[in-house]
């Protein structure tokens, strides 16, 4: 786990903080977060239950604090990558134009997820995990996936909303099974499976836009 520094923390401080902050984590992997205390943190840590309060008020302070580092690391990481004005490319230029590389926001994500390996898998771990931090990490995920389908100029329709809810969960579902080690996968193999339904969503828009027979073709044999 490698959370966000706060300024002005000295180096010792921020690394009694973090011991503090991966005890929970270890803790978390064993039993629901809210039913671990903050003696049992301490008798871990091998701390005081001063030191700890110097840091958080509670288990659920320490959990908002971890929760909010996590979210603003993958937050500032996303928009390094991703251009807030975009320009949909016009359908006739699209075969010439259309960028067919995985974007920057993909590897992004699994970068993120290997270097919090820990914390991501005890917080989405479905029994003792915390439902809120998956919530609000879908949410981040979903503003993030649009504002990529903005700039590949795919419509804001139903279908869409429905088909970046389905993206995201490939995205955490595909980040589990790689931590889990259950599967030779690669980060990059996963990366390019996903761009592989990225590309499709893409080049089916330009198909639609461009082939006046697409909604015969495409129509399903009842």
């Amino acid at each position: 786990m490698a959370a966000a520094s706060k300024t002005g923390r000295s180096n010792k401080s921020e690394r009694t903080r973090t011991r503090i902050i991966n005890t929970y984590l270890d803790l978390m992997l064993q039993k629901k977060w809210d039913k671990i205390t903050v003696k049992e943190i301490c008798t871990n840590c091998s701390i005081t239950r001063s030191t700890f309060y110097q840091y958080f008020s509670d288990i659920y302070d320490l959990l908002e604090a971890l929760e909010a580092d996590l979210l603003d690391e993958l937050s500032q990481q996303y928009n390094s990558v991703i251009d807030s004005k975009f320009a949909a490319i016009p359908e006739q230029l699209f075969v010439e134009r259309f960028d067919y590389r995985p974007p920057g926001l993909f590897m992004v994500w699994f970068r993120f997820v290997d270097k919090n390996r820990k914390a991501i898998t005890a917080l989405l771990d479905r029994k003792k995990g915390d439902t809120y931090f998956v919530k609000k990490l879908k949410q981040l995920m979903i503003t993030t996936l649009n504002r990529s389908m903005d700039g590949d100029g795919l419509p804001k329709d139903e279908l869409r909303s429905h088909f970046v809810e389905l993206f995201m969960e490939m995205h955490l579902l595909a980040a589990q099974i790689w931590i889990s080690g259950d599967s030779d996968i690669t980060e990059y193999d996963i990366v390019n499976l996903l761009n592989t339904m990225r590309v499709g969503a893409c080049y089916l828009n330009y198909k639609s836009l461009s082939d006046p027979d697409y909604e015969k073709k495409m129509k399903l044999e009842d």
